[in-house]
């Protein structure tokens, strides 16, 4: 065998010994770098074999390639660790937040949601002279006055800034507060239109902006308010017609508008407000006829639409407002005569139909009342006599030209100062 040239190889060895039961075990790998001569065989020498070499190179890469996926398994566990440890640590407000945010880590808190409420309350601050929030004291905003937030002390859900002879408008930004369900700003001085952001407060349920000096239109985005049970626009400076939206209100329990200057006619979607109770239209200088919608109004208890210009015939379908106990039509231009229907108002309570143009006779059904105990007729054009049926209403006062009778079995056509035996 001739030499032929030096080189470097990877020699690997396999430890291998016998246990007791003289089976062989590999114990270990030998890895190496021997420089080894080339050789040229000759005719006489006979050829190594290689298997051998080859069964180690497997072996070795197999333990070698279990050992990377331990590695790698190990280096997945620990980092993970270590993100939890390191995520448990993290604060949930940045520390250059401004002091009026909640202290707390709620989990739907965000420093954008703070900042949004924080940018309402200033607007309100600076829209409404005589609030007294204070946002470097410190303090969070759910202790603000008037304010109150929820469980986590993050969401706004009520403010009640009533009785506060606040000055100024409603800003727009007041449409930001997602979680607002209450919100009271009765007998103040607040004047402007109620901006059309409203509309967005998606969760409301009681607004009460009563007693102050709002003008403008009623937004018909306040028709989106889906939560909304309770609407309290009355005794404002409000005018144009009440938009036919807010009979999408299907949850409305209550809705006064009363004493504003709306004109225009009563929209005939009202009579979708199957929840409603009350409904207060009074003193405004609304026109047209009774729509016959209303006899759709089957929780009603109170209809107050004195005072305005109202014309048309009572329509019977009222008679079907059972639950109906005070009914108010007085000074408006109601023509017709009575409705005989109405006799099937077994709640009412207070009747009030005088000042208008009502005609003909009373009917003997109003004799069916048992609950009355009001009901004034004069300034009308009624004639005929006081129905027999009326004698049984012991417990009612009736009105007629001013004078409170105490007896009804009179002929109503006699002058005033009549009085019954």
């Amino acid at each position: 065998m001739e030499a032929k040239v030096n080189h470097e190889e990877l020699v690997v060895a396999t430890l291998v010994k016998k246990d007791d039961d003289d089976v062989p075990q590999v114990t270990g790998v030998v890895v190496d770098a021997v420089v080894v001569v080339d050789q040229i065989p000759t005719p006489s020498d006979s050829p190594t074999p290689c298997y051998k070499n080859r069964r180690n190179m497997l072996i070795f890469g197999l333990l070698l390639a279990v050992v990377v996926v331990t590695i790698a398994i190990t280096i997945v566990l620990l980092y993970t660790q270590a993100g939890e440890s390191e995520s448990a640590e993290v604060a949930v407000f940045p520390s250059d937040l401004p002091s009026a945010f909640p202290s707390t880590n709620a989990p739907s808190l965000s420093p954008s949601t703070l900042s949004l409420y924080l940018r309402v309350l200033r607007e309100f601050n600076n829209s409404l002279s005589g609030l007294t929030w204070d946002f470097s004291s410190g303090q969070s905003y759910c202790s603000f006055y008037g304010i109150t937030c929820d469980d986590d002390l993050v969401h706004i859900t009520e403010i009640d800034l009533s009785h506060n002879d606040l000055k100024g408008s409603l800003p727009t930004e007041m449409g930001m507060l997602p979680s607002l369900k209450f919100l009271y700003l009765v007998d103040n001085s607040i004047n402007g239109a109620m901006p059309s952001e409203m509309g967005m407060l998606s969760l409301l349920k009681y607004l009460d902006v009563g007693s102050n000096s709002i003008n403008g239109t009623i937004p018909t985005e306040l028709g989106m308010l889906s939560s909304l049970k309770y609407l309290y626009l009355d005794r404002n400076s409000i005018n144009g017609a009440m938009p036919s939206e807010m009979g999408m209100l299907s949850l409305l329990k209550y809705l006064d508008v009363g004493s504003n200057s709306i004109n225009g006619t009563i929209p005939t979607e009202l009579g979708m407000l199957l929840s409603l109770t009350k409904l207060g239209l009074e003193n405004n200088s609304i026109n047209g006829a009774m729509p016959s919608e209303m006899g759709m109004l089957l929780s009603l208890t109170h209809l107050w639409l004195n005072s305005n210009s109202i014309t048309g015939a009572i329509p019977s379908e009222i008679g079907s407002l059972s639950s109906l106990t005070e009914l108010y039509l007085f000074y408006n231009l109601v023509m017709g005569t009575i409705p005989s229907e109405m006799g099937m108002l077994s709640s009412m309570e207070y009747l009030e139909l005088d000042s208008n143009s009502i005609t003909g006779a009373i009917p003997s059904e109003i004799g069916m009342l048992s609950s009355l105990t009001w009901l004034r007729l004069y300034n009308n054009s009624i004639t005929g006599t006081f129905p027999t049926e009326l004698c049984s209403l012991t417990n009612t006062i009736i009105w007629y030209d001013e004078d409170e009778i105490s007896c009804t079995c009179i002929d109503i056509s006699y002058i005033e100062g009549t009085t019954c035996d």
